[in-house]
């Protein structure tokens, strides 16, 4: 399993994907570690091209991060143009497109206050 996540791109990628691969095999016979390694290895550059694919963590923190933008659709008339996103296990939510205001978040007031 070693050689198997050695080719990842990110080292948290490589530990978390080795711990994964190990677990599986507990419970296995022999016969049936061996084939689940063989499979595991022959589709180790496609687990890293879909790695390499996705953005970054570093990435992912810059892109949510960075509001350059005043929407006055979304800021004076509140109007949001929604878009569903997925969390990392795989929940969904809504969050507008044009300026990262998820759906359903409290907003302050002037005299701070929740107002909805």
């Amino acid at each position: 399993m070693d050689l198997a996540v050695r080719v990842l791109p990110d080292w948290h990628d490589r530990l978390r994907y080795r711990a994964e691969f190990l677990a599986e095999l507990h419970g296995l016979s022999t016969a049936a570690q061996l084939r689940y390694t063989a499979g595991v290895l022959s589709q180790t550059f496609a687990l890293r091209a879909a790695l390499g694919a996705s953005p970054t963590r570093a990435e992912e923190d810059a892109m949510s991060m960075t509001r350059t933008t005043f929407y006055w659709r979304c800021r004076v008339l509140r109007v949001h143009a929604w878009g569903s996103r997925s969390t990392e296990d795989g929940g969904r939510y809504l969050v507008c497109r044009r300026c990262g205001r998820d759906k359903g978040e409290a907003r302050w007031g002037p005299d701070n206050t929740i107002g909805l």
